[in-house]
């Protein structure tokens, strides 16, 4: 397979065939809601390993940013920056309590923001959400038979594509720590842009490995090649993933107020994870679509 435009579809889509407004989009995710739903109870079981891996990334990669991201610094940073707890009548929460619940909820966030944004997660199990997703895009329904199929069927590559993905983001992390360190501000961004856009590519090359036969470089190939030609569209999609899987929570979590920390439990582990990977599916599909044409179309052609 290779890219090529299909100037048949005037219009990038968000979904499959007729579906281009954003409305419809929306009413789609609201009728599949409750499947959704399951798909992300399920999302955050499966991936409790790569949360595991997530926390041995972070831990080495925090500290690389600032000595004060060290847990120690950390705590000692904020006591002395005046942190105090709260006093209730069974006992007193001291600064360094509060600055210790502090540094956890920021890991908590680190480690949720790699594994809902693909950046670390199991790539077979992705591989058979994609399947899901696939399915309710294009009006079927879903089933566990399909997600058993997308996970058995795409063993061999979606187990490389989630070692690329964990090696590119510890390198970006890495890099990105390394030339901040030395002052070379726009090399560090550079490796943050493509952090940025890593899981919207690793949603595009779940969503080709379900439905199209093509090896793994090719998928990788044809996801970059889509989004420098739909880079208006691929941006925003960035964006967007970037303000769900890090502005909100960030500010949910950061904000160390039981109330917020209860709206991003419900949101992303029951909701919000899901809906938004679908959505990145469906803009895969609608790239898929357009540019993504097979050797036997090119030779009828």
């Amino acid at each position: 397979m290779s890219v090529t435009e299909d100037r048949q579809g005037a219009n990038t889509v968000l979904a499959g065939s007729g579906r281009g407004k954003i409305t419809a989009v929306f009413s789609d995710i609201s009728s599949n809601i409750v499947k959704l739903m399951c798909c992300n109870i399920l999302f955050v079981i499966f991936n409790i390993p790569a949360m595991g891996i997530a926390y041995l990334i972070v831990a080495f990669i925090l500290p690389k940013f600032s000595t004060g991201l060290a847990s120690e610094e950390f705590v000692s940073t904020l006591v002395g920056m005046g942190l105090h707890g709260e006093t209730n009548r069974s006992n007193d929460i001291t600064g360094t309590d509060a600055a210790v619940s502090l540094y956890i909820l920021l890991i908590v966030f680190c480690i949720m923001l790699l594994v809902t944004s693909l950046l670390v997660c199991v790539g077979p199990v992705q591989a058979g959400f994609a399947k899901v997703y696939a399915a309710l895009s294009g009006g079927s329904g879903s089933s566990i038979k399909e997600f058993k199929a997308g996970f058995a069927q795409n063993l061999k590559q979606s187990i490389p594509a989630m070692l690329i993905s964990v090696a590119v983001t510890f390198i970006c992390l890495l890099s990105v720590s390394f030339y901040l360190s030395l002052g070379l501000v726009p090399l560090a961004a550079l490796f943050a842009v493509i952090l940025a856009f890593l899981p919207l590519i690793q949603s595009i090359v779940y969503r080709t490995m379900v439905t199209e036969d093509l090896k793994l470089w090719q998928m990788y190939k044809n996801a970059v090649l889509m989004m420098l030609i739909k880079f208006l569209p691929s941006l925003g999609m960035a964006v967007l993933n970037a303000v769900v899987f890090a502005v909100v929570p960030f500010v949910l979590l950061m904000s160390s107020q039981l109330v917020m920390i209860g709206i991003y439990v419900f949101l992303y582990m029951f909701i919000l994870t899901a809906v938004m990977h679908y959505l990145n599916s469906i803009y895969a599909e609608s790239l898929i679509r357009r540019f993504v044409s097979t050797d036997k179309e090119e030779h009828d052609d």
